[in-house]
């Protein structure tokens, strides 16, 4: 019977390792494909989208009448303005800032009493 000797372990180490770097390499063509499928078919579909005709900025969802009172209103608070941007109220990042802030202050180190 034969023995396994440290030649033995060796090139089974490397046979191993081989067989590791072939499967690596056809995981990663795999994925390869799998990105290249994916970005033709969002290529297919950005040139099938019409394209939307853009909206004057000032007035994107505004109704005529809500810019009138808006403007009359600056102009007898402010005197003669011009209005620059106007847009529906959203939920902003100020809450989770504000939160973000009073998490991370209450972190510092504190001076010794």
């Amino acid at each position: 019977m034969k023995t396994y000797t440290t030649l033995d372990a060796i090139g089974d180490m490397f046979v191993i390792y081989g067989i590791v770097i072939v499967v690596s390499m056809l995981v990663a063509v795999v994925i390869r494909g799998i990105v290249w499928v994916l970005s033709r078919q969002a290529k297919q579909e950005e040139a099938k989208a019409p394209a939307k005709p853009a909206a004057p900025p000032i007035l994107a969802g505004v109704p005529q009448e809500h810019l009138a009172v808006i403007t009359a209103a600056v102009a007898a608070m402010m005197g003669a303005h011009r209005i620059v941007h106007i847009e529906t109220m959203t939920r902003g990042f100020g809450w989770t800032a504000e939160a973000r802030t009073v998490h991370h202050t209450s972190h510092a180190p504190r001076a010794s009493h």
